[in-house]
C-alpha cells in the first residue's frame, strides 16, 4: 500500500465511527461547501521545477510578532448541521508566519456549537481533529453527537487548522487521485505539482507545520475572548495539542487525549511495526478463546500466510467504484497494499470484530481463483475499502499532511535501517511499503527540520485524561501512556478490546471524558467492565 498505510492513520479511527454515521474524524461526512471570504484558494497549475526551500530552522513554537490582536468575522454556516442551538460561524485571519506579521495571510475557518442548555460555561471545548489533514469542522453532526455530554453545559469549537477543511488556502491535492496515497504510488512530481502553487502565491510551505498550528489556536482563543479552555484531541491532534501546551498550557483547562500520537514516533517505528503483529497475534487468541468464532475459523492463525503466499505470486485484480461519483477505477491488490489496510483496519476502533470473517473470505476468495480473476465479492471489498471513506479520501488536505511529514516526522529516522529492523515482521508487515510516498516527496520538498525541542516530553500538570485501546496499530498505547509522565496529573485508561479512537466507539470512553472535563476526574465513570473485555468478533460478513 506504499504511503497509503500511514494515510488510514490519518482516518484516525473512520472505520470505527461509521456506527456514529460520521463520527469525530470525519468519515462519512457531507462535505462542507463553500469557503471563508480571504485569500483565494490555491489552484493546480502546470507542473513547476523542483521546490528549493530555505535551509535555516526556526524556533518550534513561533513568538509572535508584534501585531493588532486578530478578530473574528462572521461567515455563514455550511449545510449538514447538528440539531440544537444554531452554531456559529467564523473566520479568523491570522499570519502565515507567527514570526512575521507582514507574512501572506491565512483564514481559519471556525464553527462553534452553542450549549444544548443555552447557558454556556466560561470555559468550551475546542477540537483538534487527526491527520495531518483532517478539518476540525468536517463532520459537525459526528462531533456533536460523540461531545453531547460535554455539550449540555459547554460551547464545542471546531477549527480547520490551516491548510484544511474551509480554511484558506486550502492544502488540499484535487489533481490528485486519492488512490494514489491510499494504495501507494504517490511520486515526487505529484508532491511538486500539489504544493509549488502555494509557495508560488507567496506563502513558505514549512509555515504549515504544527508550531504555526498552535500559535493559530492561542490567537483563536484569544479573539474569542475565553480565558481557559478544555481540549479534546485524537490521533495527531494529541501532537497539536502537545504543541499547544508549549505555546499557552496555562490556559489549558483540561486536556483528553484520545488515542494521541506522540511528537517523536513515526509510522517506520520499530515498536509502531512490532505491534501489528502482536495485534493479529491477539486476535487469533481471542477468536480461539471465544466457541462461536473458533468453530467456525478454525484454521485463522494460517490465514495471512496463506494470502501473503497467493498475493505474492499473483496480485488480485480489483475495480472500484466511487460511490459518490461513479467512477471506476481498476487496482491491482498486492500483498504489500493488502497487509497495511488488514493491519490498519484491525487496529481502528472496533474494526477488529469482522477480521476473522474478512479474512476467512478473502481466504477462499483467493484459493478458489488463485488470483486468476477479479474479485467480485461486493462484502469483502467494502470493508478493503469501505464507501465511508471515500469521503475522506476526497477531501483529506495531503498537502498538510506531507509538510507536516516531511517537516516533523521523517527527519526522525533513517528509513532504509527501520525497514530492514522489521524484516522479519512479514507476512504481517510489508515495512518496504510503509511511508513510500515520504520517501519521494521530502527530498524534492527539501523542508528544514523543526527544532529538537519540538520532541522532548511537554512538562505540564494541567489535568489529563490519555485513553488508549489495546488493539491500536496506529498509536503505540505505550508511548502514549509514558506522556503521563511528563504530564504530572494524567489519568490513564485502557480498554482491552478496542483499537484506535477509544471515543469513536466506547460509551464507558465517552462518559469518563464527559465526566473528567466537567470535575477534572473520572469518578466511578471509568470503572466499567467494557474496558477489561476482548472484542466480540462477528462470524459473518454484512452482505452488500
Amino acid at each position: 500500500m506504499d504511503g497509503g498505510g500511514r494515510r488510514l492513520a490519518v482516518i484516525g479511527g473512520a472505520l470505527a465511527l461509521c456506527a456514529l454515521a460520521g463520527g469525530f474524524l470525519g468519515v462519512g461526512i457531507d462535505w462542507l461547501a463553500g469557503t471563508p471570504k480571504g485569500p483565494p484558494p490555491v489552484v493546480i497549475a502546470e507542473s513547476p521545477p523542483p521546490i528549493a526551500m530555505p535551509s535555516a530552522v526556526p524556533a518550534a513554537i513561533p513568538t509572535p510578532a508584534p501585531a493588532p490582536r486578530p478578530a473574528l468575522a462572521e461567515v455563514p454556516c455550511p449545510a449538514g448541521l447538528p440539531d440544537g442551538p444554531a452554531p456559529r460561524c467564523h473566520s479568523l485571519r491570522v499570519p502565515s508566519d507567527w514570526q512575521r506579521s507582514d507574512s501572506p495571510p491565512l483564514d481559519l475557518f471556525v464553527m462553534v456549537l452553542p450549549a444544548l442548555s443555552g447557558a454556556s460555561a466560561a470555559d468550551p471545548v475546542v477540537v483538534l481533529a487527526g491527520g495531518p489533514g483532517q478539518g476540525g469542522s468536517d463532520d459537525p453532526r459526528g462531533t456533536a453527537a460523540m461531545l453531547a455530554p460535554m455539550r449540555a453545559s459547554r460551547d464545542i469549537v471546531l477549527v480547520d487548522q490551516r491548510g484544511t477543511g474551509r480554511s484558506a488556502p486550502s492544502l488540499r491535492c484535487p489533481a490528485l487521485d486519492p488512490l494514489r496515497y491510499w494504495f501507494g504510488g504517490v511520486t515526487a512530481e505529484d508532491a511538486v505539482v500539489c504544493l509549488d502553487p502555494l509557495r508560488r502565491a507567496g506563502y513558505r510551505l514549512e509555515d504549515f507545520d504544527s508550531g504555526q498550528s498552535a500559535a493559530d489556536l492561542r490567537a483563536l482563543r484569544g479573539a474569542l475572548g475565553v480565558e481557559r479552555w478544555n481540549v479534546v484531541a485524537t490521533s495527531y491532534g494529541g501532537v497539536l495539542a502537545q504543541a499547544l501546551l508549549r505555546a499557552d498550557g496555562a490556559a489549558v483547562r483540561s486536556l483528553v487525549l484520545n488515542s494521541p500520537a506522540a511528537p517523536d514516533a513515526t509510522w517506520l517505528d520499530l515498536d509502531r511495526l512490532t505491534a501489528i503483529r502482536q495485534a493479529h497475534r491477539r486476535m487469533v487468541e481471542d477468536c480461539a478463546a471465544q466457541p462461536d468464532c473458533a468453530r467456525a475459523f478454525p484454521q485463522l492463525g494460517q490465514a495471512m500466510e496463506r494470502l501473503a503466499a497467493a498475493l505474492e505470486r499473483r496480485p488480485l485484480e480489483l475495480r472500484l467504484r466511487h460511490p459518490g461519483t461513479g467512477r471506476e477505477s481498476d487496482l491491482q491488490l498486492s500483498w504489500p497494499m493488502l497487509a497495511t489496510v488488514l493491519s490498519l483496519r484491525l487496529g481502528s476502533a472496533d474494526g477488529m470484530v469482522v477480521m476473522p470473517a474478512l479474512l476467512d473470505r478473502l481466504d477462499r476468495v483467493v484459493a478458489r481463483i488463485g488470483g486468476a480473476d477479479r474479485l467480485e465479492d461486493a462484502a469483502a471489498l467494502a470493508l478493503v475499502v469501505p464507501p465511508a471513506i471515500w469521503g475522506v479520501l476526497d477531501n483529506l488536505a495531503y498537502g498538510l499532511n506531507l509538510t507536516v511529514g516531511c517537516r516533523e516526522n521523517r527527519p526522525r529516522i533513517d528509513a532504509a535501517a527501520a525497514r530492514r529492523a522489521a524484516a522479519d515482521l512479514r507476512p504481517h508487515v510489508v515495512a518496504e511499503a510503509v511511508e513510500t510516498d515520504y520517501d519521494a516527496a521530502c527530498p524534492v520538498l527539501n523542508l528544514p527540520p523543526v527544532d529538537g525541542s519540538f520532541y522532548r516530553p511537554v512538562e505540564s500538570d494541567v489535568p489529563a485524561l490519555i485513553l488508549t485501546g489495546a488493539y491500536d496499530t496506529f498509536t503505540v498505547p505505550a508511548r502514549a501512556e509514558a506522556m503521563g509522565r511528563s504530564l504530572r496529573r494524567a489519568t490513564l485508561m485502557s480498554f482491552r478490546g478496542i483499537g484506535h479512537d477509544v471515543l469513536g466507539v466506547s460509551p464507558c470512553g465517552r462518559s469518563a471524558a464527559a465526566r473528567f472535563v466537567e470535575t477534572l476526574s473520572t469518578g466511578d465513570a471509568g470503572a466499567c467492565v467494557e474496558r477489561l473485555l476482548p472484542p466480540t468478533f462477528a462470524t459473518r460478513l454484512p452482505e452488500r
